[in-house]
């Protein structure tokens, strides 16, 4: 049996482990919710629905700035995607955790894939590309 609670973690991109996590309950009790042996609250269905609606949002915004970028400089030949390696690097990107963060890069990919991109996904700042995304990032994040 599939429940809403189920289908929400699912377009999250998040684990169990993850999914408890951010809900800030125990893994048993997602389990519990997963499986529909109890019911999970609305309010915490809301929250998770959130948690989609952003990730949507950001894939949107990420692909506008790919399209903008291609407009001003030309389409690239391949677009560098950093993936967090792990939940306390997600955090400082303002994701819950990787999953969330890759759900987001999974709908990027997807859509621009359709529009003709290719893409190529590394460990953040693994590459000169990702280095140098994640510097701009924390420079911004800590206003130097």
């Amino acid at each position: 049996m599939v429940t809403l609670f189920d289908l929400l973690v699912q377009v999250c991109g998040l684990s169990q482990r993850e999914a408890a996590e951010v809900l800030r309950v125990r893994v048993d009790t997602v389990k519990s919710w997963v499986s529909g042996r109890r019911q999970a609250s609305q309010e915490v269905l809301d929250e998770l629905a959130a948690l989609a609606a952003r990730i949507e949002m950001a894939a949107v915004e990420a692909l506008a700035q790919i399209e903008n970028a291609a407009t001003q400089h030309g389409a690239p030949s391949e677009i560098e995607l950093g993936v967090a390696s792990d939940d306390i690097e997600a955090k400082t990107l303002g994701w819950p955790c990787v999953g969330a963060q890759q759900a987001c890069l999974g709908l990027v990919v997807a859509r621009g894939t359709k529009r003709g991109y290719r893409f190529r996904v590394f460990p953040r700042g693994s590459t000169f590309a990702t280095a140098a995304a994640a510097d701009v990032h924390e420079r911004g994040r800590t206003g130097g």
